[in-house]
């Protein structure tokens, strides 16, 4: 606002979905011009501000715009975005080249939501344009923060403190409402299990995969060693025929022990008129093990009792991290209740890969913990060296 006061400047103040201007910062604005005293030089209106200089601001919503539509932006000289969080990877592609005016700008100001969100990939992802500039602000930055909302905030992180690290701390959020796993992965990061795992040439690998046709891919890799899972990569990606992830996955530096799949992996396909299983057998990636057929309940219900005994590599896992993170269940919107089924999104095909991780990886570690548990015995009794209450029992997840 000051900005166009002090010289001719066109601005656009945008946000993804604006159905009514009641939507829109207007009324911030008209507030400010008030506070300064600079009622006299613009002229709030209905649909804008319009300044004696001839400044203009106006209020627009990303999703009324086409290609064509938006170039009406062109010779704009500010395009703010509020609530960025919420602008759509489709409405930052039309945005960027549409500012185009020389010495024109974008800015963005938003509360951050997911890594995965437009504004974070583009600002604050590993590229961030060599023009930009950053700066996060948080309570702490506030010389007037209040005493009210100070003992607000100590309330909301003593009652639910991920999610007052969102809101106070301007940190990612952790979707904790309707969520199967955010709290454990929090409970991870605290304790220090989201960090750099190693891969040991000692331990063979395992993976487990969900498998997409015209949907995502996802893998994990783990390595049994002792009581813990040490999880040590994540991988996904689609629109990949499935014998050329298999290449990939076999290429890869790890020794590996067994492949988990969903039971569809024996399905047969017409194209091919083999088994996926066939598929990734062919290039050398087994063997391969069919998964359970457990009800999801009991699948996530395994994860969410292996997950105190993982360690994430936090590089290579981040992204898989992320969708555990998300992962939840269906909300009825018109009762506003959650239901029973888990939602179908970005963040299934990781969660659905992970579940069929804890279901296999239990059988494994009870069948490895019995070999050890031999191994001891035969120990005791050749050379006497633990005692019997020395011996680690074997327990289930």
């Amino acid at each position: 606002m000051l900005r166009c006061f002090s010289k001719t400047t066109r601005a656009v103040c945008i946000r993804e979905v604006q159905n009514s201007l009641r939507e829109s910062v207007r009324q911030l604005i008209a507030d400010k011009i008030e506070k300064f005293g600079l009622g006299d030089f613009f002229q709030v209106l209905d649909a804008e501000v319009r300044g004696k200089n001839g400044s203009l601001i106006v209020f627009k919503g990303m999703q009324s715009y086409s290609a064509e539509s938006i170039k009406s932006l062109e010779g704009f000289d500010i395009a703010w975005v509020e609530e960025a969080q919420s602008l759509s990877h489709v409405s930052l592609r039309l945005l960027r080249p549409t500012i185009r005016k020389p010495g024109s700008e974008l800015w963005f100001s938003w509360n951050p939501r997911h890594k995965r969100d437009a504004v974070d990939e583009l600002l604050r992802g590993p590229t961030p344009p060599e023009d930009s500039c950053v700066v996060p602000v948080g309570w702490q930055d506030n010389p007037w923060f209040p005493d009210v909302l100070k003992a607000e905030m100590n309330q909301d992180y003593a009652r639910d403190p991920e999610m007052a690290d969102h809101v106070w701390g301007g940190n990612y959020e952790i979707v904790t409402e309707g969520a199967y796993y955010a709290k454990l992965l929090f409970e991870a990061e605290k304790q220090g299990r989201i960090t750099s795992v190693p891969y040991d040439p000692s331990e063979p690998v395992y993976t487990a995969w969900d498998l997409g046709l015209d949907d995502s891919t996802a893998v994990w890799f783990a390595q049994i060693m002792g009581a813990e899972i040490r999880i040590i990569d994540h991988y996904e990606t689609r629109n990949v025929a499935l014998i050329e992830i298999a290449k990939r996955i076999k290429e890869m530096p790890y020794a590996y022990a067994e492949h988990y799949m969903p039971h569809d992996v024996e399905t047969r396909e017409i194209s091919t008129a083999t088994t996926r299983r066939e598929q990734c057998e062919k290039v050398g990636l087994r063997p391969i093990r069919p998964g359970s057929k457990l009800p999801v309940a009991d699948g996530i219900n395994a994860v969410r009792t292996m997950l105190p005994k993982c360690v994430f590599d936090a590089v290579k896992c981040q992204d898989g991290i992320e969708a555990l993170q998300q992962y939840r269940t269906e909300l009825n919107e018109e009762k506003n209740v959650f239901g029973a089924k888990p939602l179908h999104d970005w963040s299934s095909h990781s969660a659905d890969a992970f579940r069929e991780l804890a279901v296999n990886l239990f059988d494994v570690r009870k069948s490895k913990q019995r070999r050890d548990v031999a191994v001891v015995e035969y120990d005791i009794y050749d050379y006497g060296s633990p005692q019997p209450e020395e011996v680690e029992e074997y327990s289930p997840w």
